[in-house]
């Protein structure tokens, strides 16, 4: 059996994400996919515009096999961080092949910058970009596929990473190409209202799902707002003083306008939303510390069809799965539920249960 992995936001899943799956489905002779997908936020600090499991099950309509969680913890993070253990929880399954998009559509660069980099030791600074420590120009797709790369590289992994060819726009244009049918994520969700006419009808018929962004403000504001320095001082990503500048948030009233404020070139706008992000989650440094050294000697199933329920059947004896999730089976989870609670509690939605109930099955 030929299992292919991909490594996906979803943030919306769009006719560039059709795209790339049919070309898999063409290109790799694959038997069974099996998608790690991120949380309900994106590795960016957003809001994700669908909740994981919504997403789930648009990756069920595409025609993935079996969704697997990639945890918060692990999403909300720089690229090779987060590619680490994406890389690390499909190698759990046994993939034999990642298939990602790509702007240069060519594995011979990766294998260059990773003979520069490899001396980089990434894994004691969770906050500095790496694309700032190492010498890597490449565009964001490919940035991520080097990370991908040197996941495999670094552990050992029987994987092998395969590329296809991104077309007609790059990962962070923001503006929609009228010429094109496929947008990025970004230039969606800027224009969300036209949804319907850049992605499936599988993913625009969940557009009464829509999460708002904007309604996370006032609660990272009453979160700060109530907190004293020291106490926000033990939150991840809260670092170097930047704590002193928090309680500007009460003279703003948007979070564009406040990660802007507090961005500068040692502070990325990224890394900004990143950090209030684990503000609102109230996630302290220790805690996130101890989920990051944890090794994931699991998976977690968001979603299956038949073909990925009787793949799970076959390997359940030699991997930790969880098809539900409750308190207190380790922090990772502890984590996920904390978050579906609170988007519960904004925007009315029902995850937590979900959590607690089984995965989405089509």
């Amino acid at each position: 059996m030929k299992k292919i992995g991909i490594i996906c936001e979803y943030n919306p899943l769009h006719n560039g994400h059709v795209y790339h799956f049919n070309k898999i489905k063409d290109e790799s002779n694959a038997d069974i996919v099996i998608c790690v997908m991120s949380s309900s936020f994106s590795s960016r600090g957003d809001l994700s515009i669908f909740d994981k499991f919504t997403k789930t099950k648009q990756a069920l309509n595409l025609g993935v096999d079996l969704v697997i969680e990639l945890p918060l913890i692990y999403t909300i993070q720089r690229a090779d961080i987060f590619a680490y253990y994406s890389v690390k929880l499909l190698n759990n399954l046994n993939v034999d092949e990642i298939w990602i998009g790509s702007e240069t559509n060519d594995i011979n660069v990766y294998e260059e910058y990773y003979q520069d980099n490899k001396e980089i030791d990434n894994k004691t600074d969770y906050y500095t970009s790496y694309k700032l420590k190492s010498n890597i120009d490449l565009l964001s797709n490919d940035i991520l596929g080097y990370s991908y790369y040197k996941a495999i590289k670094d552990n050992n992994f029987n994987i092998k990473l395969n590329t296809i060819k991104r077309i007609d726009n790059n990962y962070l244009d923001e503006k929609i190409n009228n010429n094109s049918f496929i947008q990025s994520a970004i230039s969606i969700r800027n224009n969300i209202k036209d949804i319907e006419k850049y992605t499936p009808e599988f993913v625009h018929n969940d557009k009464n799902k829509i999460l708002d962004e904007n309604k996370l403000f006032d609660y990272i504001k009453y979160k700060i707002l109530s907190s004293s320095n020291d106490e926000l001082k033990k939150i991840y990503f809260v670092d170097e003083g930047i704590e002193n500048k928090l309680h500007e948030i009460k003279n703003y009233n948007s979070f564009d306008e406040f990660v802007l404020y507090l961005s500068n070139k040692r502070y990325s706008k990224t890394r900004i939303k990143r950090m209030l992000i684990y503000i609102l989650l109230n996630i302290k440094k220790d805690i996130a510390n101890d989920a990051l050294n944890t090794n994931p000697d699991f998976v977690r199933i968001l979603g299956f069809n038949e073909k990925g329920k009787k793949y799970i059947n076959e390997i359940k004896k030699d991997i930790n799965i969880f098809t539900n999730i409750k308190n207190n089976i380790n922090v990772i989870f502890d984590i996920e539920i904390k978050t579906s609670k609170i988007i519960d509690s904004i925007y009315n939605t029902n995850l937590t249960k979900i959590e607690m109930s089984g995965p989405i099955s089509k």
